[in-house]
């Protein structure tokens, strides 16, 4: 009996009266935020040590020549 009554209640118009605050989406979670913040440090580091990698390589091919 008490469950019906619930039930009823539910469905009754003063429940349209009734507004929850809704918090507002965000778009960008935090491990977005940290992962993209990771990467504008990585990226720069990872060529750095990609054009080291090649100039050492190229030097070592010149002097493979030169000999």
């Amino acid at each position: 009996m008490i469950l019906a009554k619930g039930m009823e209640n539910e469905e009754s118009p003063d429940r349209s009266s009734v507004h929850y605050i809704k918090r507002p989406k965000r778009r960008l979670s935090r491990t977005r935020i940290v992962m993209c913040l990771l990467l504008i440090v990585a990226i720069p580091i990872f060529i750095g040590l990609a054009n080291k990698a090649v100039h050492e390589n190229a030097d070592a091919i010149r002097q493979g020549f030169d000999q």
